[in-house]
C-alpha cells in the first residue's frame, strides 16, 4: 500500500494558513483533484482539518448597505479558498514569439466544451462544489483560459461562456465567494506578456474578453470578483524577479482591466476587483516595481500574490530522481522560517498597497513517503 505525506503536507498547511490569518490574508489552495478528489468526493482529511483549525472563531463583516461591500470586508469574508484548478483553464495553446517579425504566433490545437476536460480532470458538477463548501471552504478561484474559445473577431463563443456562468452559479448558489479571471492566456504558454510587443499586439483581444465577462455577469452580486491576467511573465518566458520594464507593462495590462470593469458600468462600478504583481510575486524587487490601478471606485481594489515555498517540500514528486533537494518531509524550524520571511516581506508593503491582500495560490502536491 503507497503511504503519502499528508501528515506533513497538513504541518505545512497549518504554517500557511496561520500566517494568512494573523495577517489578514485570504488563501487559496491550488487543486488539481490531489488534495480534493472532485469526482470521487474525497480528501486528505489531517490536511483539510489543519487548513479549519485555523479558521474555527472565524469573523464575519454584515452588510447592511445596498451598496457592494468593502474589499476588506469581501476577504474578511471570503475565510478560506479552494482553487478549481486545471479544469476550466485547461487548454491546448501556444504563443512563440517571432523575433524576426516582431509578431506573436500562435498555436491552438483544440477548442469547444471538450477543453475543460483535456488536461485529465473530471467535468465540475453541483455535487463536487457542494463537497467543497461542506469541507468547510468559503470561496472558490475558478480560473478560466479564454484561448480557443474566441472567434477571429475575439467574440467569446456562447457555449463556452454559458458552460462558465454554470460553473459560476454551481459556486453562488452554495453562497460561497467566487473569483473569475484570464487563466492560461498569460504565464510560459500565453501571448499575454509583460512587454510591449505584446500589449499592441493583443491588447484589443484582453480588452474585448474582459468587457464580455462583465457585461455576462453585470447583474450579479457582491459574492461575485473579477481578477485580472495570470502570472503574467516576459516576452522571454523568465519567472525570475522582473525587470523594470516587465513591471512597467504589468501595471499596464492590471489598468487596462479596472478601466474596462468599472467602463460597463452597472453593479461592475463597484465590483471588488483582484490585481496581481509580475508572475505572482510577492519579492522585494517585485513588490517595489509594482503599482496598484488607479480605480473610479474608492476600495474596492485588492492585492494577490502566489506561493510555492519552500519549493523543495511543495513541488510535485520529481519522477526522474534529478531534484535532489526534494523532500516529503516538513522541517518545522527551518521551513516554518522561510514562510514568515514571505510574509514578513509582504507586510512591509502594505501601506504601499492601500488594500487587502490574498493568496490566490499555495499548495503542497501529495509525495510517497517510505
Amino acid at each position: 500500500m503507497i503511504k503519502y505525506n499528508d501528515e506533513e503536507i497538513a504541518k505545512y498547511a497549518k504554517t500557511f494558513n496561520s500566517l494568512c490569518k494573523k495577517n489578514n490574508i485570504t488563501s487559496f489552495w491550488w487543486d488539481t483533484n490531489l488534495l480534493i478528489k472532485r469526482d470521487k468526493q474525497k480528501t486528505f482529511p489531517k490536511i483539510i482539518d489543519s487548513i479549519m483549525d485555523c479558521y474555527k472563531n472565524h469573523l464575519f463583516v454584515s452588510n447592511n448597505s445596498e451598496k457592494f461591500e468593502t474589499a476588506q470586508s469581501s476577504v474578511t469574508n471570503m475565510k478560506v479558498g479552494w482553487n478549481l484548478g486545471n479544469t476550466l483553464d485547461a487548454n491546448k495553446y501556444r504563443a512563440v514569439f517571432n523575433k524576426e517579425k516582431n509578431i506573436w504566433e500562435e498555436n491552438l490545437n483544440l477548442t469547444g466544451l471538450s477543453t475543460e476536460t483535456c488536461w485529465h480532470m473530471p467535468k465540475t458538477t453541483r455535487e463536487m462544489i457542494h463537497y467543497v463548501k461542506n469541507l468547510g471552504f468559503n470561496a472558490v478561484r475558478v480560473p478560466i483560459t479564454w484561448i480557443g474559445h474566441l472567434d477571429k473577431n475575439n467574440i467569446i463563443d456562447s457555449k463556452w461562456m454559458a458552460r462558465v456562468k454554470e460553473v459560476v452559479d454551481y459556486v453562488l448558489e452554495e453562497e460561497m465567494y467566487c473569483i473569475i479571471n484570464i487563466h492560461h492566456d498569460a504565464g510560459g504558454i500565453g501571448y499575454i506578456r509583460s512587454c510591449e510587443s505584446s500589449y499592441n499586439q493583443f491588447g484589443d483581444r484582453v480588452k474585448s474578453i474582459y468587457t464580455q465577462m462583465a457585461n455576462q455577469f453585470s447583474e450579479y452580486g457582491e459574492k461575485l470578483l473579477f481578477s485580472g491576467i495570470n502570472e503574467i511573465i516576459d516576452e522571454n518566458t523568465s519567472w525570475a524577479d522582473p525587470t523594470e520594464n516587465a513591471s512597467f507593462w504589468v501595471n499596464k495590462w492590471n489598468q487596462l482591466f479596472v478601466d474596462t470593469i468599472r467602463s460597463t458600468g452597472g453593479k461592475n462600478k463597484e465590483r471588488n476587483l483582484v490585481v496581481m504583481g509580475p508572475a505572482g510575486k510577492s519579492s522585494k524587487i517585485a513588490m517595489e516595481q509594482f503599482e496598484m490601478p488607479s480605480d473610479s471606485t474608492e476600495n474596492h481594489l485588492i492585492f494577490e500574490f502566489h506561493n510555492y515555498d519552500p519549493q523543495s517540500f511543495c513541488w510535485p514528486q520529481n519522477p526522474d530522481g534529478s531534484n535532489k533537494n526534494e523532500t516529503p518531509i516538513w522541517n518545522e524550524e527551518r521551513d516554518s522560517k522561510i514562510l514568515e520571511e514571505v510574509f514578513n516581506n509582504l507586510m512591509t508593503f502594505k501601506d504601499k498597497l492601500k488594500a487587502p491582500i490574498i493568496c490566490g495560490e499555495y499548495a503542497a502536491w501529495p509525495k510517497k513517503i517510505d
